[in-house]
């Protein structure tokens, strides 16, 4: 019988997964770019726009998992 009380789990979510942030007209996909725990003990991520710009954001993954906050982006064929 193997010991699985220690196994590790992976986070719920990982670098390269894409967000939309809820009620956004415009649809803006954000990339999470990087993953740390705050001093706070908060798992928080950088969001990167997909839409050329440039613009970051850094979210804890409280509120980029929460549907009334940001919604999942199915993976799809890259774009050029």
């Amino acid at each position: 019988m193997g010991m699985t009380l220690f196994r590790r789990v992976a986070p719920p979510i990982q670098v390269g997964d894409r967000f939309r942030k809820a009620g956004d007209q415009f649809g803006k996909v954000w990339e999470i770019a990087r993953l740390w725990t705050t001093v706070d003990g908060l798992l928080h991520a950088r969001l990167k726009s997909q839409d050329k710009q440039g613009e970051t954001r850094i979210v804890s993954v409280i509120t980029l998992t929460d549907r009334q906050f940001f919604s999942p982006v199915i993976a799809g064929p890259a774009e050029d």
